[in-house]
This record gives C-alpha cells, structure tokens and sequence, in this order.
C-alpha cells in the first residue's frame, strides 16, 4: 500500500518543503511522475511479476490486439502510461506528432487536455525550444479561452457557442451548468498553468471565478459532493487528482489536495463522498457481488459512467458493479464520454467527433491514487470486491504505484448515518460499523428537497431501501436513456404527490436527527415542497423494520397520494385486491386493483419471486430467487383512505421491427409492484410500517396506533422478539414537551423516542423523554435510559418512569 518503493522515502527527507508560495525549482516530468518516481517504478516493473505483466497487456493493448477487436477508450492513455515506463524511441516520436498535432490545430481546440499535458511532461526532453514556446503559446491561449474570458459566449472564438454554452453560465450556480462538459475545460487550463510551472499564473487561474477555487467553495457540497446526477461525475476526478500531484510536486499543496472550500470540500472529501453513498453490498447470485449507491437524477438505471447494465433494475448504480454467474459485470477503470470530449475541436456542432474523445480515469483508478494517499479511509477493501471472477487478489494499474491487493489483508471503513444538508440526502444504516458493508442490515436513504443538476422530482422522497443484501424498493426508471414522462416524475419515485402535482426544490428544510441506540432517526419539514403544504417525513429505522411517517397538513382539502415502488410481486391472500382506479392526475398504470376504501389499517405483502413467463431466461439464477426475500408494508388506518397497487412499468427498449425503430417493454425479471394510499383531507399522516424478510416470513406480529394528534403520533410494534414503543413530534416546536396516551399507557417525550422491552430491559433511546407508563405485564425489568441505568418502579404490570 505505499506509493513507491523505499527510495522515495530518502528522496522526501532529502527534499526541503518549501513555505506556501515558494514554488519548487523542478524538471520535467513532474505532473504525474516525478523522474525518480518513475525510476521506482520502472525498477518495480523489474522485480514484480504482476507490474511485468501488466507491462505485457498494455503493450498487446497499445497494439491492438488485448482488447478481441473492439475499440479500446483508454488506448491513448495507454500509449503514454507505457511511454513513461519504457522511454521507447519509437513511441515517443508517435507521441510527440500527436502533442504537436493539437498544438497546431484551431482555436480554440478541444474539451479535456489531461493527456496534452503529461504528453508534454513526459516528453520535454525530445522537445526544441521552438516546440516548447509553441506548446506554451497554445496553453496560455487556451487557459484564456476557458478561464479568463469564458470564449463559449463570443461565437467569433469558439464555433459551436451556441450549443455549448446551454451547458455554461456567465453567472455560476450549483445548477445552472454541467460540470461533466464544463469542468474538465477548467481543469485543463489549471493543469496547463501547472505544466508551464508558472506559479503566478497557476494561481491567477486557480483563483479565477468559475475556476478551482470556486468549485470547491461553491460548487461542491458539504464534505465534496458533486451536484449532478452521480453516474456524470466521472468526466473529472481523474484530471483533477494529477492536478493536485502537479501543484504538490511544485511546492503548492495548498492549491490541491491542501485546500479546503469555505463549506468544508476538499479534494479527499470529493473521492470519499462516494464512499458515504454506498449500500451494503447486493447478492447477484455469483462470488462477486454488487456494491450498490444512492441512486438519484435523470440516469438511474446504469448512468453514463457505466457501459452496460446489470439485470435491470434491480441494480442501479454501483461502487462495485458485481458479476452476475454468466461472467457479466465488473467496473470500468477508463471511460471516453461524449460531449466536447477531445483534445481538438470537430466540425460537428456539439461534439468533438468519434474517436476524438479524451479518455477518462473511472473510480477504480480513483481509489487507487486515493489508497495510497489515505489508506484509512478503506478505499483498498473495495478494490478488492471490484477483482474478477477467479482472481485471488486485485491486480492494480500501473498509474500510482499501487500494490496488488490481497483481500484478507485490507477492512472496510466504518458507515455512519447522516445528514447531508446541501446535498439534501439522508442516510440512514441500522448497522454502522465496518460489518455494514456485507451486512443483511438494512438501511434507507431519503432526499431532502435541494435543487440539482440533471435533476427528477424526488424531493421527500426515499432514495432505496435494501434489507438482506437485496433491494426492497427502488425509485423506478423505464427510459433506458435520460427519464422522461413518467419516469421523470415523482410518480415514479418512492414520495408523495398532491393533487398529482410535482414536488418543488428548495432548500428550506428542517431536519432533526439521531443515530444512537438501536434506532436511527430523522425528520425532514418544508412549506415550500408543495405549495400551501406544511410537509414532514419522519423514519425511524431498526434492524428488523422501518416506521415511515409522512404528514401533510393544509388550509384546503387536497388528494394525497403516497407511493412507494417494491421489487416483486403482489401477494394476494384471500383475494383482497379487485379492479380500481388510480387518483385523476397521475399517469395510468396497468394492472391498477386496489382494497375498498375505509378507515382501517390495511397491509401488502411483495415476494421477490421470478416475473419472467419463463425462469429459464433469468440471468440471475433459482438461488437468487430461494433465498424468497420480500417486505410487509402495513399502514395505520385513517378514514377515506384508498390503498391501491399496480404493475411498476417496465424498462424500455427500441427494437427494429419489419425495418421500423419501434418503442417496446422488456419484462423485468425480478418485476415490480407499485403501492399507492390516497386520501382526501386537509391533514393526513400515512404510518407506514415496512418489514422486510427472507425465508420464514415477516415476524412482527402488532402495529397498531397508541396515540395520534395534530402534532404527534405514537405506535406500539411488537414481535415475539421485542416489545416497541415510537412516539414523533410532527409538529409544533419539537423540543416542547408533548404527551400521548392509549391503552392504559403515557409518554412525555419532545422530539421522539424509542422504547424497546426484550431480554428483561427496557432500553430508552430519546430526545428528552420526562414521563413514561409503559405496560410490562409480570415482568420487573431493568431501566436504561439513553444507555444509562435510570429508576423506575412497577405497579399493576406498569413500568413507570420516574420512580417519583
């Protein structure tokens, strides 16, 4: 896991660190490797058979022959990786006709410039003096092109302005532009800055708006996330992770990985954001499985970061895309991406032409360079679950110096819940230990309402929920390209609809939270998501269930629809379920059946069986269906209410049928139930309880109502395991005191608490619980009180709290 071999340790005692602003007198290459970096590892390559053999299939690949005949995306950054290992005559002379065939072409040439620049790095040496002022004069044009002057906007300089600055702003907001055509225009330039060891011009660039330094005080949100759809991200970390090794190689550390955005960002946080969107990992049915994402935004189903999907859609995004028994699956290191890609601007009025595109770093070489720079952060662990089928250890790329993995030897990170405000994503993990990441616990992510790039309408809504290593639900996409219709709308998601009008964005959201104890808790409240409606999402989640209590409270009488979309099918016992109608203004689904409208509490069951006609065509195998995972939802009666369920549509697909392109369904495999409730009211709260299970069944055995008023709600959920109380404040000041009572029980409490009878105690998990008349029936247990022993006395089988 070190960088390099011993000798750069001697290199770095050796080398005075320079005060910020002295910038280091160094010769090229520096960018990416520094000479002696490179003598290391050309010496590694020597001595370690896997480094030799990987040396063996770049040169097959550079050739052309390691990749079956199909095009290879990351062939030019192949070339320059075996350059800087060999110093082949040969290669460097191609090299260097390509480094001077985009220095000589039009202004105001290409998109991404990371490979221009260590093109120039490696070969400065076999460079004339001539060439290196033209290689200059062609950087500080182009720095001035995309930086200084924004030239998308003069059509006289950039020749397709009038397609691409749709993707730029003059005024720069979180949304307003799309970093992955944007940024890597900004990253070249600082990169060029650094190539020409210019310091007052690498932080004239630096510092400019629009450029690093705004990016991460403005762009990136909280720790570092990206502010698009998260499959887009992957046009840009590459560039800028050899940014930051360029600038610490010159002495200014500060400028990269040393820098930390006004909000909190920095360049590890950016790599590390992915890490805190990660669920536990997803059985595919194969010893490799996937390592799934918080999936949100118009690309849900695989993203453009991504070359295939698994069977869809039961795997969306994913840190380790997993394989499925037939050998498919696996994560990209290299990805070229389309829009204003290459290094010279094409003739075609938005792209920069085929086989012009920049190739991109993906995650895995990410993780790599972040392994060896953090290797606390447990970025090691998940290139190892990203090894092949068969491999023993992950056999990294040459790129960082990164040794082969063995499994055994490396731990994932711990997995705290949280709130992320900016980002307006919660996380929610009933298991938060390193044991998370192969956990059959469950866990549950929620968007808040903040505005996004490449956005969907999914404010309040859950983003997942997986329980025993499966997806229960998922937010459903059927367009296999970018969502639209019903796929862009909260219909499609996990939420709530009013009048089956689209939710808004907006950052004015409340939230309370708590993940101590065995519950995990948040609350989310807005006035702005639906307009007139004072809106809160509360969830509370064990390891055996998730309460989800969604209110919505109005002046004015409105039809609530809430929705959630299970992977399965329906369970219909006793033939509950007859023809009905949805609600007007939603989108008709097929197959609509629903139980007659009442005031009592109603529930579903979904079991995660084959939906295919014929099973024999599933790509997941019968064990994959054995396992019979599934989820309960129950929900608490309240007068008018509908429930409702539907087919979830099916993932599209353009077939060529008698020569004519035609739109046609793909019948999923692992199939899809939506469950809808809608009612009519002014005020109404769904208490919703989801219980997912495996073989055997659900277990819980009451969810039943204690108590319920304009500003709380308290539930009894119990199981022949456990004994639980959960009571909310939903509304009013959460840190005043409210009581509820039913069944000959009370509870003083602000905020909420949970209260859980099993194995002779009673442990207490709240926010200022003051009173507390608990039934315990004959038994005389012990009181802990946020993990504290607390007095308590029992009368007439009460368990009363104080004992006071």
């Amino acid at each position: 896991m070190r960088r390099f071999a011993s000798c750069l340790l001697l290199v770095c005692l050796w080398t005075p660190v320079p005060a910020p602003g002295e910038i280091r007198s160094v010769p090229h290459p520096f960018v990416l490797w520094t000479a002696e970096e490179l003598a290391a590892l050309r010496r590694r390559v020597e001595a370690d058979p896997h480094a030799k053999a990987a040396v063996e299939r770049l040169k097959a690949d550079v050739a052309g022959k390691g990749l079956a005949g199909r095009k290879d995306p990351a062939r030019a950054a192949k070339r320059l990786l075996l350059l800087a290992i060999t110093d082949d005559a040969q290669l460097a002379a191609a090299e260097k006709k390509e480094l001077m065939r985009v220095i000589e072409s039009p202004v105001p040439r290409g998109g991404a410039q990371w490979l221009t620049v260590l093109r120039y790095d490696l070969l400065y040496d076999r460079l004339s003096a001539a060439e290196r002022a033209a290689f200059e004069e062609m950087a500080r044009t182009y720095i001035r092109n995309a930086v200084f002057e924004n030239a998308v906007f003069n059509p006289k300089i950039f020749n397709d302005s009038a397609r691409y600055s749709r993707y730029d702003a003059r005024k720069y907001t979180r949304t307003n532009w799309l970093p992955n055509i944007t940024w890597p225009r900004k990253v070249s330039a600082n990169l060029l800055a650094a190539a020409l060891g210019d310091e007052a011009l690498i932080r004239k660039t630096w510092a400019h708006y629009g450029s690093w330094k705004w990016y991460f005080d403005e762009y990136l949100c909280d720790v570092g996330f990206y502010s698009e759809e998260f499959s887009k991200m992957g046009s840009t970390p590459g560039a800028m992770l050899v940014y930051c090794l360029a600038v610490e190689h010159l002495g200014l550390g500060e400028l990269g990985f040393g820098y930390e955005g006004r909000q909190g960002a920095t360049m590890r946080g950016h790599i590390r954001s992915l890490i805190h969107l990660g669920y536990p990992r997803v059985d595919v049915g194969s010893d490799r499985p996937h390592g799934p994402m918080v999936t949100m935004g118009d690309l849900r189903q695989a993203g453009s970061s991504q070359a295939y999907n698994l069977p869809s859609p039961a795997f969306q995004h994913g840190l380790v895309v997993g394989y499925t028994p037939d050998g498919v699956g696996g994560n990209l290191r290299w990805r070229a991406h389309g829009a204003w890609g290459g290094q010279i601007r094409g003739r075609h009025a938005q792209w920069d032409g085929y086989g012009n595109f920049t190739p991109k770093m993906q995650l895995p070489l990410w993780f790599e360079l972040a392994a060896t720079r953090w290797p606390g952060d447990g970025y090691a662990w998940f290139l190892a679950q990203m090894r092949p089928p068969g491999e023993k250890r992950y056999i990294p790329s040459l790129w960082f110096g990164l040794e082969a993995i063995d499994p055994a030897g490396v731990k994932p990170p711990p997995a705290p819940s949280a709130v992320w405000p900016q980002r307006g994503i919660v996380l929610l993990r009933a298991e938060q230990t390193p044991s998370y990441w192969t956990s059959p616990a469950p866990a549950v992510a929620m968007r808040l309402a903040s505005n996004y790039a490449h956005n969907v309408r999914d404010a309040f809504a859950l983003l997942g929920y997986y329980a025993f290593n499966r997806p229960i639900y998922l937010n459903r996409q059927v367009w296999p390209g970018y969502a639209s219709g019903w796929s862009r709308s909260s219909q499609s998601h996990c939420g709530l609809t009013v009048d089956g009008a689209e939710p808004k964005f907006t950052d004015a959201t409340a939230t309370r939270q708590a993940f101590e104890g065995p519950v995990r808790f948040v609350a989310a409240r807005s006035t702005d998501v639906f307009e007139g409606v004072d809106l809160t999402r509360a969830l509370m989640l064990t390891r055996e269930y998730l309460l989800d209590v969604t209110r919505a409270a109005s002046g004015d009488e409105h039809e609530y629809t809430w929705i959630v979309h299970a992977l399965g099918r329906l369970r219909d016992e006793g033939n509950r379920w007859k023809p009905a109608t949805l609600p007007a203004k939603l989108e008709p689904l097929k197959n609509v059946r629903g139980i007659a409208p009442g005031g009592e509490a109603w529930a579903a069951m979904v079991d995660q069986v084959c939906a295919l006609a014929d099973p024999s065509q599933a790509k997941l195998p019968a064990s994959w269906y054995a396992r019979k995972v599934g989820v309960r939802l129950r929900m608490l009666g309240e007068p008018g209410t509908r429930p409702l369920a539907a087919d979830t549509p099916e993932p599209l697909a353009t077939r060529r049928v008698d020569k004519k392109k035609v739109t046609v369904e793909v019948p999923s495999e692992v199939g899809g139930v939506t469950l809808l409730a809608a009612r009519k009211a002014r005020a109404t709260a769904f208490a919703a309880l989801h219980e997912p299970f495996e073989a055997g069944g659900p277990g819980i055995e009451r969810f039943e109502r204690i108590a319920q008023t304009g500003e709380g709600l308290g539930v009894r959920v119990e199981s022949g395991a456990f004994r639980d109380r959960l009571l909310l404040r939903l509304a009013g000041d959460a840190a005043r005191p409210l009581t509820l009572a039913g069944g000959g029980e009370r509870f003083t409490f602000a905020d909420y608490a949970h209260v859980r009878l099993a194995g002779g105690t009673v442990r207490v998990t709240a926010r200022g619980l003051s009173a507390m008349r608990l039934r315990v029936g004959g038994a005389r247990p012990a009181l802990l009180v946020n993990g504290k022993p607390a007095a308590g006395r029992v009368e007439g089988g009460f368990l009363v709290f104080p004992a006071k």
